[in-house]
């Protein structure tokens, strides 16, 4: 229960920050600005930054753990700290001043589709499998509803799960998700393969369908990714011509950053991503 002085500094609080939140409703997060005040303690309050190791640095105090907690929780635990070293009856506020801007996630739709690529949501807003695969423009004709993959990042592990638009329509993706949409049964055999090898999660061959796009970022994504040691400003494409091989260099990173235009793979291309020399 709020006493008299808490409520007065609650006030307070409202006033100065305006859209300021107090109480359990929303829990706080990196980069989140808090505002703490302590009650006659004007050099112990002020405006602070949730750091990426998700504490609070307070006067006095130190590190104290904000991520994940409510405003009135994290409140008791300054409070708490305070009277046992500091302030005999300490009485404090914390609210959110200003949320954090999150980065918009990320899930990626391939194969049968008829805008396959990168589709974003923001965070903390869901993405169910049938809004991800609409937002790729929908099956195409040739793609089957009751054959998609999901490769999805658990730990140190790509996992790979079977879904069905008919009974799996509301599973919810995550973050870095990619859902893959296979074609119907008679036509798997124009099927052709892909194949990323080096520092990636999950190296090895990918099917594509050669009448559907499928660019290089696409590839190492589905391979799970770059591993911690590679070095993705020296990825190399190699590609047959007959006799001839064709060699093709590219800085992945550039490419995100720049939002380059796709490069697109062929049937039997093969993706190398070197390991980094430092």
């Amino acid at each position: 229960m709020l006493t008299l002085k808490k409520l007065a500094l609650s006030a307070a609080a409202l006033f100065l920050w305006g859209s300021a939140v107090l109480g359990e409703s929303v829990q706080l997060k990196e980069s989140d600005i808090v505002s703490v005040t302590v009650f006659n303690e004007e050099s112990l309050s002020g405006v602070f930054t949730i750091g990426p190791e998700g504490t609070l640095v307070l006067p006095l105090l130190g590190s104290i753990p904000a991520i994940g907690r409510a405003a009135d929780e994290l409140a008791g635990d300054v409070e708490a700290r305070l009277e046992k070293d500091f302030i005999r009856d300490a009485q404090v506020v914390v609210a959110l001043a200003k949320a954090a801007e999150l980065p918009p996630q990320l899930v990626t739709v391939i194969g049968q589709v008829a805008a396959p690529g990168r589709v974003p949501f923001d965070a903390g807003v869901a993405m169910d499998l049938f809004t991800a695969v609409a937002s790729a423009g929908g099956m195409t004709e040739r793609g089957n509803p009751y054959n998609l993959e999901l490769k999805r990042r658990e730990g140190d592990d790509l996992k790979t799960y079977r879904l069905s638009i008919d009974s799996d329509r509301n599973y919810q993706l995550r973050d870095g998700d990619t859902i893959i949409v296979h074609a119907m049964e008679e036509v798997e055999e124009k099927i052709e393969t892909i194949t990323v090898i080096g520092e990636v999660k999950d190296p090895g061959a990918i099917q594509i369908d050669p009448e559907e796009p499928f660019d290089l970022i696409t590839a190492i994504a589905v391979a799970g990714g770059f591993t911690n040691i590679a070095r993705p400003s020296k990825v190399v494409v190699r590609r047959r011509n007959g006799e001839a091989v064709k060699t093709f260099e590219f800085n992945v990173l550039k490419m995100q950053k720049d939002q380059s235009s796709p490069f697109f793979l062929l049937p039997n291309d093969t993706v190398f991503v070197p390991e980094s020399i430092f």
